[in-house]
């Protein structure tokens, strides 16, 4: 807990302006004057030891939810506990979010014997991230504002702030393959076990694998894929010089290449998520069941968590198990390199989020190429491309 009293602006120039009427009156003999300048020094002096001597004020603040998507509503919930004087004391509240003072308004009618007043608030929630969300700050006022005392107090939250959710038609078609690694399209039938886990109510109990639920005396479920689905990559560019330095155009980049991994997620097809940085990678391995897994929460985390680097470091991708690969990239980025990087994906797609696209797409060599301002155009341009 932080406290501190101070003299606010108002409060040092009524002081000086009081103690220099006060020993100007009583040198040259004008009592009428040196009386108003003791009245101010006392005003003073009564509003500092009201603030000093004020009770103490408690609070305790909850959030939630505490994972949320940006821009979506997210709420505080705080209580004040202590009697709150009326008259020469008044009482501010403010929640510290992410380094900025969110005012929080208490209810206008509080019954100064009421020990206890609750308020809902709204945290602000207009970037990714991590946002630290306390102390909070409690200040008392003088009613003049002569003097304040201000208190940190509380906890340190976090919100984790995800990406938008953009809405995609769907995942491009792409190749296929078969059990054995082979060019062969439309393989049919068959499913690999990629793991197993405990039976749930809902759970096919067609899947269940009897060996190992009587080994360990629990019912375990197969988690299954099927091995012709096509593998999607998605290749997210975090280099700064490829954003010319604009942070929202990579928040932009960051939308897109979040409704790209869902919408292959939703297609079962396994994902990956990779950064042209080389820092980060997830493998989201398909599942018939279509169930939540480890992985699928590492990837809302990278998503919320990246950030831009200045790295020049060049990721290598091992592009032989590729079907569909898409870059997601800002104005400044070399898309020659980018698309060498995508390798013999037989479907490969540039993303380019561009302030000024001149055209919305076109074709270069066997790379489709997409650019748009926002990730809603973008994925508009993505959407026509999937249904035409």
């Amino acid at each position: 807990m932080v406290v501190w009293t101070t003299l606010t602006g108002r409060g040092r120039a009524v002081a000086v302006l009081g103690a220099a009427l006060l020993v100007s009156g009583a040198l040259w003999g004008y009592l009428l004057v040196a009386a108003l300048g003791a009245c101010l020094v006392l005003l003073v002096v009564v509003e500092t030891a009201a603030v000093l001597l004020a009770r103490s004020i408690t609070v305790e603040r909850e959030v939630e939810p505490r994972v949320v998507v940006r821009q979506s509503a997210c709420l505080g919930r705080l209580t004040v506990r202590g009697r709150r004087r009326r008259g020469l004391v008044r009482l501010d509240v403010a929640d510290r979010v992410h380094d900025a003072l969110v005012p929080v308004a208490l209810p206008d009618r509080i019954d100064p014997d009421d020990p206890e007043a609750s308020v809902t608030y709204p945290i602000p929630t207009p970037r990714r991230g991590l946002v630290d969300v306390g102390p909070v700050q409690v200040r008392l006022a003088g009613l003049t504002g002569m003097a304040a005392r201000s208190v940190e107090t509380g906890t340190i939250d976090q919100v984790r702030v995800l990406p938008r959710r953009v809405p995609l038609a769907g995942m491009m078609p792409g190749h296929r393959r078969a059990v054995t690694g082979t060019d062969e399209t439309d393989v049919l039938g068959g499913t690999d076990l990629v793991g197993l886990h405990e039976y749930q109510m809902g759970d096919d109990l067609r899947r269940l694998h009897w060996a190992t639920s009587a080994r360990t005396g629990t019912l375990m479920v197969r988690e299954d894929a099927e091995p012709s689905q096509a593998h999607v990559c998605v290749l997210l560019d975090d280099r700064a010089s490829s954003y010319l330095g604009d942070d929202d155009l990579f928040e932009e980049a960051v939308e897109l290449a979040a409704a790209l991994c869902r919408s292959g997620l939703d297609d079962g097809s396994p994902v990956r998520l990779h950064v042209v940085s080389d820092r980060r990678e997830v493998i989201v391995p398909s599942s018939v069941s279509r169930r939540p897994m480890r992985e699928h929460e590492e990837l809302d985390w990278l998503l919320a968590e990246i950030d831009l680097t200045g790295s020049l470091g060049q990721v290598a991708l091992r592009t032989r198990d590729l079907d569909v690969a898409a870059a997601v990239t800002g104005p400044g980025a070399d898309l020659r390199h980018l698309a060498l990087v995508l390798g013999e994906a037989p479907t490969r797609v540039l993303a380019v989020v561009d302030p000024a696209p001149l055209v919305g797409a076109h074709q270069e060599a066997d790379t489709l190429v997409l650019r748009g301002a926002t990730s809603s155009s973008l994925a508009s341009a993505w959407d026509a491309a999937v249904l035409g």
